[in-house]
């Protein structure tokens, strides 16, 4: 290999590097003198052209390189009057290559280019063009202040690391099947979407950063590819990523500061990610639309001054061991029939509400912890909410609220420490209550005609009614415990109907059960120890009680008030403290085959004021007084097997 010397100097042989291409062969080198060199080069075989590193060496003109050939320019800077032009490979070491009279500094046509510590500046339009199955490989490179984008890829791969990228419209346009593959590159500081990704097109990031973009971050569309690991997206005007009929894949990244969201999923658009952050966004950390899918593992999501996550338009979102904290409107927000399940999930702090399901949406949440939040942990509005081993405690609202045509169901859950009631039913819901327990507070609220199923479950503790029914609502409670409120335990209300079976209910501060306006039936169950009455049937209600066990109540264990009827089979009645039976103000009692037994007070049943107590086949004792008394137009009949 030849090595051929050209200087600008009046005592040099060979003045002009074309001169010096001329006369050298295949891969010889070319060593140029400080100066400045306004030349056109056109290069058909391989040569080397370098600069001493203490030279100041300038290239003014064109360059082209045709197929066949591989140049390398080392040490120098370029600046093309027209693009560089390469068809076959060009090799760039130190060098700068400098705009000012051409749109594009270095365009490949099915070329090559390899290039290190390396800086593009100054091109009216793009630094590097790449169309064609061109490939370009950049190490320890500069871009800035190209204007409209430093590199444009078309059907070719770009390989950039440990580079720079800044001052443009945009870093990067990637479209027609192009890939681009960046590891440790720096991209800041662009007037619109610093990545643009299309058509096809994929981009791979590795331990990279994209920060303060006055548009976009990443844009993302028609089926494209993303992949990005251990890289940080900050401070974007407009979404920090946005995906468009494309697939994201995020692992061990950190997207945060956005002034809008973080991440936006529309148009079928698809993304995994895994053990990352996505944090402190003004609109929504994570926004998915159209029928987009998300799948979340490990991660973070939290502080948006708007939504955590909005699902939205059919999408289909899927949280694995993720917690959600600390934003400010619903944590996540699933509506227009989206899914979503959670699992191993922590919600915690939530500045409203936890999770809110709207608009024949559903969400299922399986073995998480929902805590902390100052409105509601769970809201569902005609939509669907199933939640299963899951612990719900210490909010500012209900546990659960679901309201006009929603339905709530609840397996294997605890709640406890919800301000209002852990599970609240408003406006044709329905509410299903399985296996679970709810201590203290107001365990249960349902109003204006829901359905409420409790099964297997334990209610206790509570310094509210526990469970209370309003407004022409079905309500069947079976196998459950209810017991130590400083409350009632049971309160139904206005035209609703309560079914209790095989379920025990003891130990609170006021009547155990109140029927007002409503119907109850009671069977197979137990109702003991109220330090006031056992169960109360008032104004115009009905109850049918039946195998069941009523004892030791300090006041009338069954009482039965204004126009209501009362039908007692096979049950007993004893222990009281007062009266076992009293009925008053027209009220109507039947009682068959029943034992009732009383050690400590006078009269054991009573009736007043216009009312009638039928009693047949029934026990009745009192150790200690009469067992009947009536007064005023009341009456009562009995085929008595007495015990005395």
């Amino acid at each position: 290999m030849a090595l051929v010397r050209v200087s600008s100097s009046i005592f040099s042989r060979i003045k002009t590097i074309q001169k010096a291409v001329q006369r050298t062969m295949n891969h010889d080198e070319i060593i140029v003198a400080s100066g400045t060199y306004k030349e056109t080069l056109s290069f058909e075989e391989n040569r080397t052209i370098t600069a001493p590193n203490d030279a100041t060496v300038c290239i003014k003109g064109t360059i082209v390189i045709a197929e066949c050939a591989t140049v390398t320019f080392e040490n120098m800077t370029i600046q093309p009057t027209t693009q560089i032009y390469v068809e076959g490979k060009i090799i760039l070491k130190n060098c700068i290559i400098q705009g000012g009279r051409t749109n594009v500094l270095l365009a490949l046509n099915g070329g090559t280019l390899q290039c290190e510590n390396t800086t593009f500046i100054g091109a009216s339009d793009a630094a590097v063009t790449l169309v064609y199955n061109s490939e370009a490989h950049l190490k320890s490179c500069h871009f800035e202040n190209n204007k409209k984008v430093h590199i444009l890829a078309e059907n070719s791969t770009i390989h950039l690391t440990d580079c720079t990228l800044s001052k443009a419209n945009q870093a990067l346009w990637v479209k027609s099947h192009a890939k681009a593959y960046l590891t440790h590159v720096k991209v800041q500081h662009h007037s619109g979407t610093q990545l643009i990704i299309q058509d096809h097109a994929l981009l791979e990031m590795n331990d990279s950063e994209i920060m303060h973009g006055e548009g976009n971050g990443i844009y993302a569309s028609d089926h494209s590819n993303i992949h990005l690991i251990k890289t940080a997206i900050q401070h974007h005007r407009l979404p920090q990523i946005w995906m468009q009929k494309s697939s994201l894949n995020v692992t061990d990244c950190k997207i945060q500061y956005g002034n809008e969201s973080g991440i936006i999923l529309r148009d079928g658009s698809e993304a995994m990610i895994e053990n990352s952050l996505i944090a402190f966004h003004k609109i929504a950390n994570v926004q998915l639309l159209l029928e987009s899918l998300l799948n979340m593992t490990d991660c973070e999501v939290y502080s948006c001054q708007g939504v955590g996550i909005h699902i939205k338009e059919k999408s289909i979102a899927n949280f694995n061991s993720t917690v959600f904290a600390y934003n400010v409107l619903p944590q996540l927000f699933i509506t227009e029939n989206s899914i979503c399940t959670i699992k191993d999930a922590t919600i915690q702090e939530g500045k409203q509400i936890g999770v809110y399901t709207e608009k024949g949406a559903s969400c299922s949440i399986v073995s998480s912890t929902i805590t902390g939040h100052k409105n509601a942990a769970l809201t569902v509005m005609e939509a669907e909410l199933f939640l299963l081993n899951t612990t719900v405690h210490h909010n500012k609202g209900n546990g659960i609220l679901a309201v006009n045509h929603s339905k709530a169901s609840v397996d294997n859950c605890h709640f406890n420490h919800n301000e209002l009631a852990h599970i609240a039913g408003k406006n044709n819901s329905t509410v299903t209550i399985y296996q679970s327990e709810l201590v203290g507070g107001k365990s249960i609220f349902v109003m204006d005609q829901c359905e409420l199923e409790v099964t297997e479950s334990v209610v206790k503790d509570g310094t509210g009614i526990q469970i209370e029914m309003v407004g022409n609502t079905n309500a069947t409670i079976q196998q459950t415990q209810i017991s130590g409120g400083e409350s009632n335990g049971i309160v139904a209300m206005k035209d609703t109907s309560v079914n209790i079976i095989d379920s025990q209910i003891s130990c609170h501060k006021m009547p155990q059960i109140i029927v007002n306006d409503s119907s109850l039936v009671l069977k197979n169950s137990e109702l003991v120890e109220g330090e006031r009455n056992g169960l109360i049937i008032e104004n115009h209600s009905e109850a049918l009680i039946q195998d069941s066990f009523i004892s030791n109540h300090m006041y009338s264990q069954l009482w039965i008030d204004s126009e209501s009827s009362a039908e007692v089979n096979t049950t007993q009645i004893i222990e009281g403290h007062e009266s076992d039976i009293f009925v008053q103000n027209k009220s109507v009692l039947h009682a068959s085959k029943c034992i009732i037994q009383n050690a400590k007070f006078d009269f054991n049943i009573q009736a007043v004021n216009f009312s009638k107590i039928y009693l047949s086949e029934t026990m009745v004792d009192n150790s200690f007084g009469s067992k009947f008394y009536s007064e005023n137009n009341s009456e009562i009949s009995s085929n008595l097997d007495e015990i005395s």
